[in-house]
């Protein structure tokens, strides 16, 4: 009978132990889940904000044809996600200025031969897409001539500062290219 006693105690100590052992990993496993669950909810908000984070950039082309020369100033968002404008600027020689009058100061004789795009402000740019801002026809015939015309137009800084969905953007600024 003693024998029995003893294992019934041992047993029941035994049970006890691993109720507690049960208890405590019990716990564990709940933290771990817990703990994996923030992690990747603040991993999908970050990889949302990038998914949506657009990006602008602007470039001029040049054609020539028939001693007729074409330049364009071409605005594009090549990011993920729309690009929300909040306030578009022109600066000529460094000044800001109404964009229209900083466009005609600029190409001078050559403005009747323009086509612009203002970009107003609130204007949301799809991602991808490509926005002729200035267009100028002349005729040239040679490459000095349509360098001319280009230092012209390089007279002319575009800032823009927009947002993503999620957060304002830094902003772009031509001025700050080399």
């Amino acid at each position: 009978m003693a024998d029995v006693n003893q294992t019934l105690a041992f047993s029941g100590r035994y049970f006890r132990h691993m109720e507690i052992f049960v208890s405590i990993a019990s716990l564990v496993i709940a933290l771990c889940a817990l703990g994996f669950t923030a992690w990747q909810t603040s991993a999908q908000r970050a990889h949302n904000r990038i998914s949506v984070r657009p990006h602008l950039f602007s470039f001029t082309t040049r054609d020539k044809k028939n001693n007729m020369a074409r330049l364009q100033v071409l605005l594009i968002n090549n990011g993920l996600g729309p690009a929300l404008i909040n306030k578009f600027q022109i600066y000529y020689k460094g000044q800001e200025c109404e964009p229209n009058a900083a466009i005609d100061a600029a190409l001078g004789d050559l403005v009747n031969n323009s086509s612009r795009t203002i970009l107003g402000d609130d204007y949301a740019m799809p991602e991808k897409e490509t926005k002729v801002l200035l267009s100028v026809t002349f005729p040239a015939t040679s490459d000095e001539e349509i360098d001319k015309v280009e230092k012209k137009i390089d007279d002319l800084n575009l800032v823009i500062n927009y947002s993503s969905a999620y957060e304002e953007m830094e902003p772009y600024d031509t001025r700050k290219k080399s």
